[in-house]
């Protein structure tokens, strides 16, 4: 029983409330067409149609039966010519409504197109009757067309805001809750009404002519900064300014062109701005699926790495252990053959310089260092084997990246072109010293690496795991490489944090 008495008050508080607001557009429309009737096809008919659109079918019969109502007792108030055309338009109406109405609670840019087509549909079928009565017929036209465009997808507007807004029961904790006025969008509001009424009533008589297209100024900045909403809500500022100013009653057809001109702007700029929000953010999608993805690809390299690594050094590592055992054997074995203990000395010599070859390769495939030490200390170990103050260069490191905010990935690419990047400068800049910093800022990871040789080859990108590695690898984690040679040479990485 109380889900039926719940739908009643609602269909009841639609009743009135539709009622009351139709009459208040028809009393506006009055003034600007000058008859009943056609008043009727103006906004009265944008209101009924905008709703349709939006709310259930089970509100439809409402509606209609309220403007039906409506329109019979202003036949009988003030004499309205046409009673019956007004009423077979409402009913036919209902067809391409109906027909577009499962797209209803759809948000994209095909949404705007549809309820467009759907309300330019509706207006052709609205004056369909009206055929055959002349001059009438064009008017029917123009006036469902312009009441359509116009007050429809403000409907779709505030309709979209109360259906996502979530809406709590008043209570004693919501009442003492600040309200969120959003100042900064009611001054743009505001400041673009200014605007508008200011085209419509400032400029001089030699400029009026220009008014149309200086319009379509306000829903350019609205529907760039607030997308779909805001060319809409644009579109809606200025119907409001052109009604108001003083300029087209003298004109009633150029005002309603000039409206309808309004409309379809805000609503095509709407729909092209919705779908390059939508592009934009599929883009943006599709970015960071495939970061995501590049950045698995890293960890699983890192990880096949890891293993080969490990299995070399316990393969060829115990290989190599067991042929230095016995070539010692048989050295031992023939003391008084300098022939075969020259040979069992060169396998041994051998061996050793294959183990050496097997742990540079090792070092190549998996930073050993940084399975046993920090990030920080890896690359002071790093600085170490390169031998830096041998070879007259001072080193100096400066790291306050916190580690454990560093994924896998992000450890071993740092490392990495730490790596290649003192390589670079042993080998090529002929510095005298060298300065590693690591540091974060605003949610990324910054490395600078610098020193004051003479800058790097021309060739050498392709030298050890080379720049274009360098760059591939943090390119890979969303971030970018920058290389500059003014004096000495400067590599800048920048990385966005994310957590381990």
């Amino acid at each position: 029983m109380q889900p039926f008495f719940s739908r009643l008050i609602s269909v009841v508080a639609s009743f009135f409330i539709f009622t009351a607001s139709w009459f208040c557009l028809w009393s506006i429309s009055l003034h600007l067409v000058e008859r009943p009737e056609l008043a009727v096809l103006l906004f009265p008919f944008g209101l009924r149609l905008g709703l349709m659109l939006q709310c259930p079918r089970g509100y439809w019969p409402v509606l209609l039966g309220a403007e039906w109502l409506m329109l019979v007792w202003l036949a009988q108030e003030v004499a309205l010519a046409h009673l019956p055309l007004l009423m077979v338009g409402g009913v036919l109406t209902l067809l391409p409504v109906a027909l577009i109405s499962r797209y209803r609670h759809q948000r994209d840019w095909r949404t705007l197109l549809r309820q467009g087509g759907a309300l330019i549909a509706a207006a052709l079928l609205q004056s369909l009757p009206w055929l055959g009565q002349g001059q009438e017929t064009l008017n029917a036209l123009l006036l469902t067309l312009t009441g359509g465009l116009t007050l429809a997808p403000t409907c779709l507007v505030i309709w979209h805001y109360l259906t996502s807004t979530v809406w709590q029961p008043l209570g004693p904790g919501l009442v003492s809750q600040p309200v969120n006025w959003r100042a900064r969008h009611l001054i743009w509001y505001l400041l673009l009404f200014v605007v508008s009424l200011w085209l419509q009533l400032g400029l001089p008589a030699e400029l009026s002519r220009f008014t149309p297209f200086c319009l379509a100024l306000p829903i350019i900045a609205l529907a760039w900064h607030y997308g779909w909403q805001g060319a809409l809500i644009a579109t809606l500022m200025n119907a409001i300014a052109l009604i108001a100013s003083q300029t087209w009653h003298d004109h009633p057809v150029d005002l309603l062109l000039s409206l309808l001109a309004q409309s379809l702007t805000g609503l095509l700029l709407g729909a092209g701005i919705q779908r390059l929000r939508e592009l934009n953010q599929s883009l943006q999608t599709e970015l960071a699926r495939n970061r995501r993805l590049a950045e698995r690809l890293l960890e699983t390299e890192e990880s096949v790495r890891r293993e080969v690594a490990r299995e070399l050094h316990d393969d060829i590592g115990q290989t190599i252990t067991a042929i230095r055992t016995q070539a010692g054997i048989v050295q031992r074995l023939a003391p008084g053959n300098e022939g075969v203990k020259l040979g069992g000395a060169h396998i041994e010599q051998l061996s050793l310089g294959i183990y050496d070859s097997v742990r540079r390769l090792l070092g190549r495939l998996r930073p050993r260092q940084l399975d046993d030490l920090s990030l920080e200390q890896a690359i002071r170990s790093l600085m170490r084997e390169m031998e830096l103050e041998s070879r007259g260069i001072v080193s100096h490191l400066d790291w306050k990246i916190d580690e454990p905010l560093l994924s896998e990935s992000q450890r071993v690419t740092l490392f990495r072109v730490c790596q290649e990047g003192l390589n670079n400068i042993v080998k090529h800049a002929s510095a005298s010293a060298v300065t590693i910093q690591g540091w974060q800022q605003d949610m990324r990871l910054m490395l600078v690496i610098e020193d004051d040789g003479s800058g790097l080859p021309s060739d050498s990108g392709q030298q050890g795991f080379g720049l274009a590695g360098m760059r591939e690898r943090v390119t890979a984690l969303g971030g970018n490489l920058t290389i500059s040679c003014t004096h000495g040479t400067r590599v800048s990485v920048s990385l966005p944090l994310r957590y381990a």
